[in-house]
């Protein structure tokens, strides 16, 4: 992607998600903000909840950017590593490197522009404040296989007890 492509791209997305940070859109569902990096290539959003597993404890999620796509969204969290397939964790995908995880409705492997205009009312605001209400309440459903175990209710809880 050429360099204003990939600059006007970043800002559709970073611009309204910073606003909304900057409005307390997202107050509800704890501390929200940009951590600074050197890419337009991805943003990465650090997050401490008020509520659910992570609560009090930050996380962090990292969306690669892609034109007229669902961004690949990774997460990095003490929680969520105990349930990340050895393929996330090594960065291999089927073909090249992995594509972070699946969420239904919400990434790559779903329908982009019906999705984003019936979930999110076509605003990246609305879409961080979904990724985030899922990571924040694991009872959601992840897709099996792309970057999550299988598995992953029953190792959250366990791992949730132990803390």
């Amino acid at each position: 992607m050429e360099a204003r492509q990939l600059l006007s791209e970043f800002n559709k997305i970073q611009k309204p998600i910073q606003t909304a940070m900057e409005t307390n859109h997202y107050n509800e569902l704890g501390s929200v903000e940009f951590i600074e990096q050197d890419t337009m290539e991805s943003l990465k959003i650090k997050v401490i909840p008020q509520y659910g597993f992570h609560k009090g404890q930050e996380y962090f999620i990292t969306l690669q950017l892609r034109t007229n796509e669902w961004p690949l969204v990774f997460i990095d969290s003490v929680l969520f590593d105990a349930i990340k397939t050895n393929q996330y964790l090594k960065n291999k995908g089927k073909v090249g490197s992995h594509k972070g995880i699946c969420i239904k409705n919400l990434s790559y492997a779903y329908n982009f522009p019906k999705n984003f205009k019936e979930i999110c009312n076509n605003q990246w605001e609305n879409y961080l404040f979904q990724i985030i209400s899922l990571f924040n309440n694991f009872q959601n459903d992840f897709e099996k296989g792309n970057g999550i175990k299988s598995n992953f209710k029953e190792l959250l809880t366990s791992e949730w007890i132990d803390l």
